[in-house]
């Protein structure tokens, strides 16, 4: 398996523990953003590995989306990633450096489900090889 797919796997099943633990201490609320954030960025910075190309070296996932589009790419889940794109990509640095940082329960939600199935499309690329 790819290192970039097997980190996203890693950050997810973190933000797997992360949201089973929220009502603990907000903490488990920022650690969960963060690692929803990473795993959607390394999926999709897989997905552009996979297409041949090297991937756009930054933590916006709209970058990754632009390349994947570029090269024509079409992804199920592309309006999905677009539409969480600014609220996840906040998520990378706003829930480790801002102490005011809050998230709202539906867009972790919803960003749980997304990166759910972006690893789920990977899985697949990787059983086609």
């Amino acid at each position: 398996m790819s290192k970039l797919l097997a980190r996203a796997h890693v950050k997810f099943q973190n933000a797997e523990f992360d949201y089973a633990n929220i009502g603990a201490d907000d903490a488990f609320l920022d650690d969960c953003c963060y690692n929803l954030q990473q795993s959607i960025e390394f999926a999709l910075k897989y997905i552009v590995e996979m297409n041949g190309e090297n991937y756009i070296e930054n933590h916006d996932v709209r970058a990754q989306l632009n390349k994947l589009k570029s090269l024509g790419v079409e992804l199920p889940f592309f309006e999905s990633v677009r539409r969480l794109a600014q609220t996840v990509n906040g998520w990378e640095a706003e829930s480790h450096y801002n102490d005011d940082f809050t998230a709202l329960i539906e867009d972790v939600e919803d960003a749980r489900v997304l990166a759910r199935e972006i690893l789920q499309y990977c899985d697949s690329l990787v059983q086609e090889i």
